[in-house]
């Protein structure tokens, strides 16, 4: 192994600890102040960024790189709590779309609001400059470009 090759991979471990320490901080904080977990979040923020008329559930799945299968088991309570509604295509009866209620966009602004507080204190360290510099860092990572060679993971 050469050195380029063991600093790649020292940096790719050290990207991946962070990234799942923040993400692990974040879901304990969401669970514990909203009784949220970061799978329901995420899909109450693809439904909020979602035109009026909310997702069909095949593009919330390709959005969070996620099987259909896990949508349907992450959205279940979200459902039942009356934060999203599943409706069944007029045209093709095999295609249901989610979409946000009311009560699910009001949880979801309140929910974003102190998101962005909990991220922003992950990086509170960082000037403006360096969080410019490392997301252009990040931008040059050579990532595969589709989900088949990504794979899916769970929500």
């Amino acid at each position: 192994m050469t050195n380029e090759d063991r600093n790649a991979l020292r940096a790719w471990l050290d990207l991946l600890a962070a990234s799942n320490a923040i993400k692990k901080s974040v879901d304990t904080t969401l669970r514990r102040e909203f009784g949220v977990s970061i799978s329901r979040f995420d899909v109450l923020s693809a439904l909020d960024r979602a035109a009026p008329s909310g997702l069909r559930a095949g593009d919330l799945s390709q959005r969070l790189m996620v099987t259909e299968g896990n949508i349907t088991q992450v959205t279940a309570p979200l459902i039942r709590d009356g934060l999203i509604r599943r409706t069944v295509n007029r045209d093709d009866k095999r295609v249901v779309n989610l979409k946000l209620t009311k009560k699910g966009s009001r949880l979801f602004a309140e929910m974003a609001t102190e998101h962005r507080h909990w991220v922003s204190e992950a990086f509170s360290d960082f000037s403006e400059a360096q969080i410019i510099s490392f997301r252009k860092l990040l931008g040059k990572l050579n990532l595969p470009l589709d989900s088949e060679e990504t794979g899916k993971d769970a929500a």
